[in-house]
């Protein structure tokens, strides 16, 4: 591959990426080699962005391989690569469901594409942002963003044949945030100016969805429904499928059940409101406009008396409800506003009670029932002390100093004793650990007694005698004991760092088993290093 050039390495990777992993990361690895070589840095970043797209299934190295390539850029006169990443970036984090994480990544290149002027991302970065914001609710916001977007859209709108899709796709996130505020003329009015535009090209099935849509407010049930179904079949063969998002699709067939449900089809509009639940349930991306449906659908099964059901979708909600809260804390009074927690909780318990007098098995149910909620409880107690203790673990770390806890691991006991071996033996092997810990010789994998003892002239039965007298452990736990030391500092100080998997901290700290790493990290800190680095990015 070395005679490829760096084209030729592109075009194979592309070819192969789909079809043969395993080869695509060759060709990748060579790109990245062949910039090294180089010293090209655009080439490297490219190489290690390559690489990020192969780890689908591996989030953290996905997001370790682009801040590679960002920080080969960063500060250098590629401005452009550097806004692209980032905003990469963002949408990897959006994909992987971390809202939060992935609006702190668009600011971030909205800020670097502003101060370094760089126009086609600004819009980008703006939509990516009020697209967030409208999951949470918060529309007036997510407006404002996108009404700055169009105008940038609006302006090269016949210059490259994807830029009618660009506008057209940033008109239609604007369309539904207004039908969302309940504003509706506002959202019919941007419509008008979308449609003729969007009917000769693959955009067309988001339009022909909004269409519908508009028909259902006007009543006209039977023509919305026909505008939905050729909108919802056109989105669902159009290859930019994934970049106009599900929520599209979700508000499709949420007004194909209303428009049924209007026309008392309401075996249709069950089944268009289960769709979106298969929708929600095969992403990471839960999406607020998904929650209606769930309320449909538990109003109906109420009204046909159907517990089994009423109960299974209050189950799906209130999880669903469970992991947007721990997203959106701030939003979550305005996503409960029409059904919040406590009342389904109170629904689910009425519905059990009736099920015990309707059915001659709820008498199993109940007790089945009761176990789940004495072990739901059991397990919810648990685990709240166990973060408490957790917490104080963490609190008590990020209050000690590098100095103290050096001290409390390293404390040389008293002479109180006779441990057998001559003071001056004693003297030079306390000298020499001394010499070991200032010098990190400890990250090293492989190091054993045997080897420390022979560096210092030694041998590793008077070695760890005088460690187990001086410091107070066998040699295992003294050496794991320095390295633990060490990667909290290196962990509290570089924030990069926080970003590696276990196992690439593990072998930072010297372990060749990222098992054993844990196990040391929590024996010396009563945490585990994956909670430490989860509170210290909080």
């Amino acid at each position: 591959m070395v005679e490829l050039n760096f084209q030729e390495l592109y075009d194979r990777f592309y070819e192969t990426r789909k079809k043969d992993s395993t080869n695509a990361k060759l060709f990748a690895k060579a790109y990245l080699q062949k910039g090294k070589n180089l010293d090209s840095v655009l080439e490297i970043s490219d190489g290690f962005l390559y690489l990020s797209t192969l780890c689908k299934s591996d989030y953290e190295k996905r997001i370790l391989y682009v801040d590679s390539a960002i920080d080969i850029v960063k500060n250098t006169w590629h401005v452009q690569q550097t806004a692209f990443l980032l905003t990469h970036k963002g949408f990897i984090t959006q994909e992987k469901g971390s809202y939060d994480k992935a609006l702190e990544y668009y600011l971030e290149g909205l800020s670097h594409a502003e101060t370094k002027n760089i126009s086609f991302y600004i819009p980008i970065l703006q939509g990516n942002i009020a697209s967030l914001k409208r999951r949470l609710g918060k529309y007036e916001e997510a407006k404002f963003l996108y009404k700055k977007c169009l105008i940038h859209e609006k302006s090269i709108v016949n210059k490259e044949p994807e830029d009618s899709i660009r506008y057209l796709l940033v008109l239609s996130d604007l369309i539904t945030t207004y039908r969302l505020n309940k504003e509706i003329d506002s959202s019919s009015y941007f419509y008008k100016q979308g449609h003729r535009m969007s009917l000769n090209n693959d955009i067309k099935s988001l339009y022909l969805i909004h269409e519908g849509i508009f028909q259902y407010y006007d009543e006209n049930y039977q023509i919305a429904i026909k505008a939905i179904k050729r909108g919802v079949d056109k989105f669902l063969k159009s290859k930019y499928r994934s970049t106009y998002g599900d929520h599209n699709l979700i508000n499709g067939y949420f007004f194909l059940a209303k428009s049924y449900k209007e026309l008392s089809n309401n075996e249709l509009a069950i089944l268009n409101l289960k769709k979106i639940d298969s929708i929600v349930q095969k992403s990471n991306n839960l999406i607020s406009e998904s929650r209606p449906a769930y309320l449909e659908i538990i109003n109906y099964y109420k009204s046909t008396n159907d517990k089994n059901n009423q109960l299974y979708y209050i189950n799906r909600l209130l999880h669903n409800d469970s992991i947007f809260h721990s997203r959106y804390r701030s939003a979550s009074d305005k996503l409960n506003k029409e059904f919040d927690t406590p009342i389904l909780i109170s629904q689910k318990e009425d519905i059990i009670n009736e099920l015990k007098v309707q059915n001659n098995r709820s008498y199993y149910i109940i007790i089945l029932a009761s176990l789940i909620i004495i072990f739901i409880t059991v397990f919810l107690f648990s685990s709240y002390k166990k973060n408490k203790r957790y917490k104080k673990h963490f609190d008590d770390l990020m209050l000690s100093t590098t100095n103290e806890v050096k001290k409390n691991n390293n404390q040389v006991k008293e002479e109180n004793g006779s441990i057998s071996i001559s003071k001056d033996v004693v003297e030079t092997i306390l000298k020499a650990l001394n010499e070991f810990e200032k010098n990190q010789e400890f990250l090293e994998i492989n190091i054993t007694s045997g080897i420390l003892a022979k560096k210092i002239n030694t041998n590793s039965k008077y070695l760890t005698k005088t460690i187990k007298y001086y410091r107070d452990k066998n040699f295992t736990n003294y050496v794991n004991d320095l390295r633990i030391v060490y990667i909290i500092d290196r962990l509290k100080e570089d924030h990069k760092l926080q970003n590696y998997t276990i196992k690439a901290l593990a072998t930072e700290a010297g372990f060749n088993s990222s098992e054993v790493f844990s196990k040391s990290f929590f024996k010396r800190t009563g945490i585990y290093p994956s909670y430490f680095i989860k509170k210290l990015n909080s």
